[in-house]
């Protein structure tokens, strides 16, 4: 009875050339934001460091300055990556359909 359960085959993360568009396009991204908030961030920069009492306080604005200029743009440029890479795959591959319906490489 033990021995009827099988595991499934383990399924393999993202390429790394999906990855590597990821990445492209977070960078890109992050640099854009900081280019279009430059003012704002040499503003901040003082803010930021050396630390300052309350800790609570200084962590609180650190937190804020990046989430806002690299964590945002991490989870857009992966989800704008994705959708390239799936186009850039598609063109070179002739424009046919994925194999796979999750779009996982293999």
């Amino acid at each position: 009875m033990a021995d009827e359960f099988e595991f499934p085959e383990p399924r393999p993360g993202p390429s790394p050339r999906r990855l590597a568009v990821r990445l492209g396009c977070t960078t890109v991204l992050s640099f854009l934001l900081v280019a279009v908030f430059w003012e704002f961030v040499v503003r901040w920069i003082p803010l930021l460091w050396p630390p300052t009492d309350p800790l609570s306080r200084w962590f609180s604005i650190v937190a804020v300055f990046v989430g806002s200029l690299f964590l945002l743009p991490g989870v857009v440029g992966s989800v704008v990556g994705d959708a390239l890479y799936d186009r850039w795959s598609e063109e070179r591959d002739g424009g046919g359909e994925s194999d796979d319906a999750d779009g996982r490489d293999d």
